[in-house]
């Protein structure tokens, strides 16, 4: 399977962030990302320059009039993430019945009455797709087309063009997705001016909301309360707990907020859940806790300390802190493999807040279809650029196999004949060398084989003998060999009449234990009774192992031992003292006197 690398860019209220995630067979890889910060968001020549030194720190170029770019076939695939607050979602039911092509030209009709705009100002996509036997729905995803272009222009700055544009709700639900989330689960994605809730259940988007209130509303209060600049106030609100003063406030805000969306959400379900015939205030009282709901938290303005704790006291939902990075690190088929330290570190302070761009990257890496808001236009401007980077390719592909084809021949023609004239000399000198080494090869070859020790059946039957000497507790019936020439793949089958369980059993151990035999499988053990004894018959199958043939070679022809003489006592006993001369005695002597 060819690699896809993608490129996703998220651009927030005083940040940006990118991830490359590569796809190669089936399995996905982080290899790099990126933040960058910027003090004034209304500042898009600020937010531009930031976003190109954030590009080119990942290797990216901003050189868009490079024609070399078109031959590069590995260039990463570009996606944005557009803000949940600038989108609007809408049902739309009891559509007709069609096929995947049918139903887009079917929501495009539907859509032109129920746009929140005009439809020349618009656009809009859908997914969620129902389908009954008598009517589809689907959920509408539109936006202003000037809020997209707004974002596509900071790209277009750095040179490149999106292929996709993936709403933040629709990116946070496939991060939940990938992280392992497996029961209905609100996960809140808390930025600096806007909070995104999002209600996943079986891995699918099931409602969405935006409301304004994040961090910069906590870092207000507390400037305002403990009268501290904005940067002081900042670094507090890090070290506050969620249930002390000032931030307290702050919470009972974001709790109002996390009500109304799980009440939203939950009805939304509930009407999912039951027929349009049934009563309605069948769903009246149908509460979170009942459908064993999880709450997610993530993002910057989720760092806040015991926030997790407190809104779970409140809400009564268990509620945790949600890092999407270490999350998804633990799923084997995602692997976490940044390009060196100072990435790692980089996803180590950011992972939390990563929510967004992950989610982009893994729906442009989707097979299935994923909603995307790039406009028509565009879409079909990067269609004509990827043609032509397709036609440049295969072009100049072609004018360098036609002159490697050329040189190659030509360099082939002038060193053809060189190479054919030393190939000569060197197989004349080596042609006496060779026929003295085969006829010396083909003696010692003569010579090992007849040494080789072969396998016969009997040193088998000896083996199986010498470990079973009782006779009255095992008994063969049956004995067969096939493929004995090569013992690696010999197969030793037979049969095997016994006293007892036991007696079957430990001749079982005793064969797994000796070191010849290896993969014993016994059959099923049955019974028949003969002159009113019970006996039990079990067929094994067996194989030699590798060291088999040694060992019965040193059965068949074993080893001399070496030969350990007694001590020679007997020549000790005999041993003759030579006699000392006249001289030496009388020296002797004297010594012995004077002592």
């Amino acid at each position: 399977m060819a690699k896809k690398r993608v490129v996703a860019i998220d651009i927030g209220t005083y940040t940006a962030k990118m991830v490359q995630i590569e796809q190669s067979s089936g399995a996905l890889r982080l290899t790099n990302a990126g933040v960058v910060t910027y003090a004034d968001k209304d500042d898009k020549q600020q937010v531009a320059e930031s976003i190109r030194h954030l590009w080119a720190s990942l290797g990216g170029t901003a050189k868009k009039s490079n024609p070399l770019s078109l031959f590069n076939r590995n260039a990463p695939e570009i996606v944005l993430a557009l803000p949940r607050s600038l989108v609007s979602t809408k049902r739309l039911a009891n559509l007709p019945t069609g096929t995947d092509d049918q139903l887009a030209s079917i929501v495009a009709i539907a859509a032109e009455s129920e746009l929140p705009f005009r439809v020349e100002e618009a656009i809009f996509t859908y997914h969620d797709v129902r389908r009954t036997s008598d009517a589809t729905s689907v959920e509408l995803i539109s936006t202003r087309r000037a809020s997209v272009t707004d974002y596509l222009d900071f790209l277009e700055q750095m040179g490149v063009s999106a292929s996709a544009v993936t709403p933040s709700m629709i990116a946070i639900a496939e991060t939940a997705a990938n992280s392992g989330c497996t029961k209905p689960t609100f996960v809140v994605d808390i930025g600096a001016s806007q909070t995104d809730f999002c209600f996943v259940e079986d891995g699918v988007l099931r409602f969405s909301r935006s409301f304004r209130l994040g961090g910069d509303r906590l870092s207000e209060h507390i400037s305002q309360t403990l009268n501290v600049d904005s940067e002081t106030a900042a670094e507090e609100k890090q070290h506050i707990p969620a249930d002390e003063a000032p931030t307290s406030t702050w919470t009972a805000q974001l709790l109002g907020e996390l009500r109304r969306s799980i009440a939203a959400a939950t009805a939304h379900r509930a009407s999912d859940s039951f027929d349009a015939t049934e009563e309605t205030d069948a769903t009246e009282n149908v509460t979170p806790t009942e459908i064993e709901t999880e709450l997610w938290l993530c993002g910057g303005g989720a760092r806040v300390p015991a926030l997790a704790a407190t809104l779970e006291e409140e809400l009564g939902i268990p509620t945790s802190f949600w890092n999407p990075l270490h999350a998804i690190e633990q799923q084997s088929n995602i692997k976490i493999e940044p390009q060196g330290a100072e990435v790692r570190t980089i996803l180590e302070e950011w992972g939390d807040t990563l929510a967004v761009p992950l989610g982009v990257g893994f729906s442009a890496l989707n097979s299935t279809l994923q909603p995307s808001l790039l406009p028509k236009e565009a879409a079909e401007t990067l269609t004509q650029t990827t043609r032509q980077r397709q036609i440049f390719a295969t072009a100049g592909l072609g004018v360098l196999i036609v002159g490697g084809i050329f040189f190659g021949g030509y360099t082939l023609q002038r060193s053809q004949k060189h190479r054919a004239e030393m190939v000569d000399a060197r197989l004349a000198s080596y042609a006496q060398p060779v026929a003295a080494a085969q006829a010396q090869l083909g003696r010692e070859l003569a010579l090992t084989e007849m040494l080789v020790h072969n396998i016969s059946p009997l040193d088998i039957l000896y083996a199986l003998s010498e470990m079973f000497r009782d006779r009255t507790q095992v008994a063969w019936t049956n004995f067969n060999i096939i493929n004995l020439h090569e013992p690696t793949t010999a197969r030793i089958t037979f049969n095997l009449e016994g006293a007892s369980h036991e007696a079957i059993n430990n001749l079982i151990g005793a064969l797994n234990r000796s070191g010849v035999f290896t993969n014993v499988r016994p059959g099923e053990v049955t019974t028949i009774s003969e002159n009113r004894k019970q006996i039990f018959q079990v067929q094994v199958r067996c194989n030699l192992t590798a060291s088999a043939v040694r060992a019965f070679a040193k059965k068949r022809y074993p080893t001399p031992q070496p030969r350990v003489d007694e001590p020679a006592t007997a020549e000790a006993e005999l041993e003759i003292v030579p006699p000392m001369s006249k001289i030496l005695e009388l020296e002797n002597e004297e010594a012995k006197e004077k002592e």
